[in-house]
């Protein structure tokens, strides 16, 4: 017995034990970055969300761009005004919507009529499969409109601009109107 005397038995005491401050440092560390983290978290759900409502938002816009289309059903010279009827026919799918109308004379590129603010213009909506009448007042050069004379060779060509930014022209002459 008197061996275990000299051999010393250890015995833990709470200042050797480290266990304890380790897990209060673990629950501390976890204590602030876990609200940090779900900060983080959630800013970058909201902005990917947002990211892809915008990215949705153009495509759709692009596919309703593809999808218009107009077409020149007949264009009239009034011979007793400088009125220009035109008219026009939406055949494609989705409803359009007139931004701007240019009228230029092609023999001297003289801009005859112009329409390029909205404020100018009340812009007309074209649903789907209807036709319309446009009657612009244009400053037309000087035509012989006598009956049995033929009106002088000028060409005029149209375009319309559409709020999504498609562009249709057409070239015509006051000849048989």
């Amino acid at each position: 017995m008197q061996f275990f005397k000299f051999v010393k038995t250890k015995t833990p005491s709470f200042k050797e034990r480290r266990g304890i401050s380790q897990i209060m440092g673990a629950l501390l560390m976890l204590a602030i970055v876990v609200p940090i983290g779900s900060v983080i978290l959630l800013n970058g759900v909201i902005e990917i969300s947002s990211f892809n409502n915008s990215m949705s938002n153009r495509v759709e816009y692009r596919n309703n761009g593809i999808q218009e289309n107009i077409i020149f059903e007949h264009i009239r010279f009034v011979p007793t005004s400088n009125a220009v009827e035109i008219s026009i026919l939406n055949i494609g799918s989705v409803e359009t919507v007139i931004d701007r109308i240019t009228l230029v004379n092609m023999t001297n590129q003289d801009i005859l009529y112009k329409i390029d603010s909205l404020s100018t213009f009340n812009p007309k909506t074209l649903s789907i499969k209807n036709s319309t009448e446009l009657t612009i007042d244009a400053d037309l050069a000087a035509c012989c409109w006598n009956v049995g004379s033929t009106p002088t060779a000028h060409e005029y060509k149209i375009s319309i601009i559409t709020s999504r930014g498609n562009f249709f022209d057409t070239v015509a002459r006051p000849y048989n109107t």
